[in-house]
Formats: structure tokens, C-alpha cells, sequence
């Protein structure tokens, strides 16, 4: 870990950036571009989370820095899900023709008090909301857009590729009860997210193999993720097989934001753990595809490399997806999208926000 004493190093500036337009079934108090949370692409279609709502966007790219034509699915219109409150999408990822779904597992306080009125109710502001809602881990197929070429849509089924999620309890799902049961996160399973709670932020996904990043706790100084196999039943319900891998990661006290699979290394989006504003920047665990769990007990500290010191606002801007851009001439750019950007960021007249990309490092720097 870094020097504590040692200030963080200058931001990284930008090499570019992307115009992502959300201008379908916009009403005036909801507008997606100001609660974006995960974000995953193929080809020329991306797809975006919320912390809002059970829904997803899509965006088509322009090849220009443009990405529009939006559409909105919602998931209970593929998966057989609890729709009463909020999914809290925290992690998307694609792979080989299937977008995988994360809901934050988090635990909430009610937000209270009108504006304007400084009083606070105590037993309401003790009570904290029922997670179920949030406690989604799914994978959708994706199929072919019959109205747009080099386009693709979630679908509840495609051929023999069916919609599945891991099955929703009345108090959660397998992934949440394996927190609860582990020694180490119990204690935060029963914390608010903003609080130092349990909150899952990023998927990446090798076959069955899925890493889950935790934004919170960070434990002492230590970020934690965590590894599951995942397999589909006959009816493309998913399941839990074996032990859940818990595995701690030096990110300077951060914790992770999202993650990103990159060929066989991860990547990884550290910020802070609360809703304070703070440094943010990303990481590169290098082979982690060939570097699997080993022990369910005795764990090595692992210590990925900082390769990007990302901007940060005070009360917005704050950096919550990654999304792997294909440049020209093989060079690849990495582009991060804000949760609450700020102000200068947004286009009201079309609906978009400007998101920044980073140049990203090859791997000998």
C-alpha cells in the first residue's frame, strides 16, 4: 500500500470523450443520465444501469463519439423478479452473447425529512429498508435487433437461451444468506450501504467464474471482492455451486466502484466507501484470470496496479462504470461515466451527458 503521507498524484487528463443522449420516456423527474451506476458494451450497443428503478437503458454508438437512439427495457418484462422497489443496478457485463445483472444486495436508511424542515424522526430514520429488491444477480441473452443492423436487445428467451436470475427469498437470495453466513461480512450485512454496510458494486465474468466487487466495507485499510461459480439449472434459473471466495485487495483504503474484465486482467474502479466526495482512480490486476482463488481461508493481499487517477467533483461527478472503447490503429480507451455529473456535463436540449475517456495504459506502461 501507498505511503499515507504521500499525496495522491495529479489526476490523469482525459484523451476524449463520449455523448451518451437518454432521451426516451423522459419525464421531469426522471431523467437516467443523472443516476447511472454500471455500464457494459457489444460492438456498437451499450447498456446502462441505474440505481433508479428495475430497468435498463440501451444506447446505439454512431462510430463518432455519439452513442443515442435510447431504449428502455424493463426487467421484470424478462425475468421473474420482485419489481417493488428499486433493483439498485450496480453491475453490468457481457459475455460471449449474454449481459450479466447486478443488483447492490444493499441494505438502506429511508431518506426523510421535507426540504425545509430540519426535524427528524428517530424510529423512522432507525428503520432500515428491506433488501430483497436489491438482491439481483441475473443473466439475460442477448439477440439480434430485427429493427437495427449490428444492434442487440435483452430477451426473455433465444432459442434454447433462456433469462435467469439466482431465485429471490423473501429475505434476499443465495448470494446475500452466503454474506450473512461468512464470519468476516456478517456484521456489515446488517449496516446501511452509505454506512460501511455490505454493497456490491462491478461484475466481471469468466465462464462460470464471477467476481463481485464489494464498495463496502473496506476492512482496516483492505477493498474486498468476491468470487462464486455460477452454473444454470435445466430452466435457466442460476446457482451458487461451492464456497463463496472472499479476497482482499490493497486500493490505497478505496473501494470498488466497478469492475471490468480485460482479456485475461481485471479491471477495477476504486472510490470511496460512503457518499463523501473522494479520490477515485482505477486499478489493473494483471492476470487475474489465471490467478483463481486458493484457499477459503487463508488469503494472500493482493496489490493491483493504479494506472488511472480519475477526476472527482465536490457533490457530484462521481465515477461509478467503466466501458472499454475501440479506438483506430489498435489503441483502446477507457470510458467512465459519473453518477450525478455535474452541471457543466449536461445537455438539458438533448438529453445527454459528456462522459470523459482515459487512455489506457499497455501493460508495461
Amino acid at each position: 500500500m501507498s505511503d499515507p503521507s504521500t499525496p495522491w498524484p495529479a489526476t490523469t487528463q482525459p484523451s476524449g470523450t463520449e455523448r451518451l443522449i437518454l432521451n426516451a420516456e423522459r419525464g421531469d423527474a426522471d431523467d437516467p443520465a443523472l443516476d447511472l451506476s454500471a455500464a457494459a458494451r457489444q460492438g456498437r450497443t451499450m447498456f446502462l444501469g441505474s440505481d433508479e428503478g428495475v430497468r435498463l437503458e440501451r444506447l446505439i454508438g454512431d462510430g463518432e463519439g455519439g452513442w443515442g437512439q435510447h431504449r428502455r427495457f424493463p426487467l421484470d418484462a424478462i425475468l421473474d423478479l420482485d419489481a417493488s422497489g428499486e433493483a439498485d443496478i450496480e453491475g453490468l457485463a457481457e459475455e460471449h452473447g449474454w449481459l450479466w445483472v447486478l443488483g447492490s444486495h444493499a441494505r438502506t436508511r429511508p431518506k426523510i425529512g421535507k426540504q425545509g424542515d430540519d426535524r427528524i424522526d428517530l424510529t423512522q430514520f432507525a428503520t432500515l429498508k428491506n433488501t430483497r429488491p436489491r438482491c439481483l444477480l441475473a443473466r439475460l441473452p442477448l439477440a439480434a435487433d430485427p429493427e437495427l443492423d449490428g444492434a442487440v436487445l435483452p430477451v426473455r428467451r433465444d432459442g434454447d437461451r433462456r433469462a435467469g436470475m439466482l431465485r429471490q427469498t423473501k429475505y434476499g437470495n443465495r448470494l446475500s444468506r452466503l454474506m450473512q453466513e461468512s464470519p468476516l461480512l456478517r456484521p456489515f450485512t446488517r449496516i446501511a450501504a452509505k454506512e460501511g454496510g455490505a454493497d456490491l458494486e462491478g461484475i466481471a465474468v469468466a465462464g462460470n467464474r464471477i467476481a463481485i466487487g464489494m464498495r463496502g466495507p473496506v476492512i482496516q485499510t483492505y477493498a474486498v471482492l468476491l468470487e462464486v461459480e455460477v452454473v444454470p439449472t435445466r430452466t435457466g434459473r442460476l446457482k451458487i455451486l461451492g464456497p463463496m471466495h472472499i479476497r482482499v485487495l490493497e486500493l490505497d483504503g478505496l473501494g470498488i466502484r466497478d469492475l471490468k474484465r480485460d482479456g485475461a486482467d481485471l479491471l477495477i474502479l476504486a472510490g470511496p466507501t460512503t457518499g463523501l466526495d473522494g479520490p477515485c482512480a482505477v486499478y489493473r490486476w494483471a492476470d487475474w484470470l489465471g490467478d483463481p482463488p486458493q484457499h477459503d481461508q487463508i488469503v494472500r493481499r493482493h496489490r493491483p496496479e493504479r494506472i488511472i487517477d480519475l477526476p472527482f467533483g465536490r457533490g457530484d461527478d462521481h465515477p461509478e462504470g467503466l466501458v472499454l472503447i475501440d479506438l483506430p490503429e489498435g489503441r483502446r480507451d477507457l470510458l467512465v461515466i459519473c453518477d450525478s455529473p455535474a452541471a457543466a456535463r449536461i445537455d438539458r436540449t438533448t438529453h445527454s451527458v459528456r462522459c470523459d475517456r482515459f487512455r489506457l495504459p499497455d501493460r508495461d506502461g
